[in-house]
């Protein structure tokens, strides 16, 4: 059976790969413990599911986080799949980075503590433009890409240091609330959905859903759709050579200027642009 990974890059310091796992595979599910320190990217929406832990949505909007030897099982959320890209790095790296964002992983037998992280804009334009690099053999200095790899892992564990997942009983009823909500809004990430009908999906009044969406994400729930909505926008971008205006209107804007406007908001370059930069 082939490989869900396709290794891009590779030395004794680090690994960057690509995941692809189709909802129709016998490995979705449960495909075995991780083997490496490693930070994964979504391209596509999942529930992931640590063992002895509670699940949560893995978008593109987060990283994943695993020590090596991690089970974790995942559920599909649309018939998309599992597509990601991830980076690793070697036992001794994972627990400097680690232990120099925070000292207490000096204590731990496991380096990374957190399950996920947020990841900022930036930081989502730098990996993408890593792995368009190496696709497109721009990068052939060992020295530029180990570097880039170790400089990308470590922003991601200092965001989850940052922004480690709570998970005391007296709102664990929150936290679950707000993965099943996130759900709710990438299955039908490009349809149209009042408040109404996503606050009967998860079963709670819209006036709860609004104030416990934000208290818990920092953002409304239109802020994070549309944040999703240009990630994957960007993904189109990078993957087709299709028109700007198709794009906008396939993921849900009602215009090319409207579009044109949000992606400048967001990642302070017009679509052209950044599908230029990417290019």
């Amino acid at each position: 059976m082939r490989s869900l990974d396709t290794i891009v890059f590779e030395t004794p310091l680090v690994r960057a790969a690509q995941f692809r796992c189709d909802v129709r595979d016998p490995r979705f599910r449960d495909s075995g413990p991780t083997e490496n320190f490693l930070v994964v990217f979504p391209r596509t929406a999942v529930w992931i599911a640590h063992a002895e832990s509670r699940p949560f949505v893995s978008d593109p909007s987060i990283a994943t986080i695993y020590n090596t030897g991690q089970e974790y099982r995942r559920e599909a959320i649309s018939h998309d799949g599992d597509r990601c890209d991830w980076l690793a790095v070697a036992p001794a790296i994972a627990r400097e980075i680690s232990e120099a964002i925070d000292e207490s992983a000096r204590d731990r037998e496991k380096p990374f503590a957190a399950e996920c992280a947020p990841v900022t804009r930036d930081l989502y334009l730098a990996q993408r433009a890593f792995f368009k690099k190496i696709e497109r053999g721009e990068i052939t200095s060992s020295l530029e890409a180990e570097e880039t790899v170790i400089s990308l892992v470590t922003s991601v564990i200092a965001l989850s240091h940052h922004h480690t997942r709570e998970r005391r009983p007296d709102i664990e009823w929150q936290n679950d609330l707000v993965e099943r909500t996130k759900a709710a809004l990438v299955s039908k990430l490009l349809d149209r959905q009042s408040l109404g009908e996503l606050a009967a999906t998860v079963d709670v009044s819209p006036f709860h859903l609004c104030r416990v969406f934000r208290k818990a994400t920092g953002r409304t729930l239109h802020e994070y759709k549309t944040d999703l909505r240009l990630r994957f926008a960007l993904q189109m971008m990078d993957e087709r050579s299709a028109d700007l205006s198709w794009i906008a209107i396939e993921c849900g804007f009602s215009s090319h200027s409207h579009f044109t406007a949000a992606m400048r908001s967001m990642f302070g370059a017009t679509p052209s642009e950044l599908r230029k930069a990417l290019a």
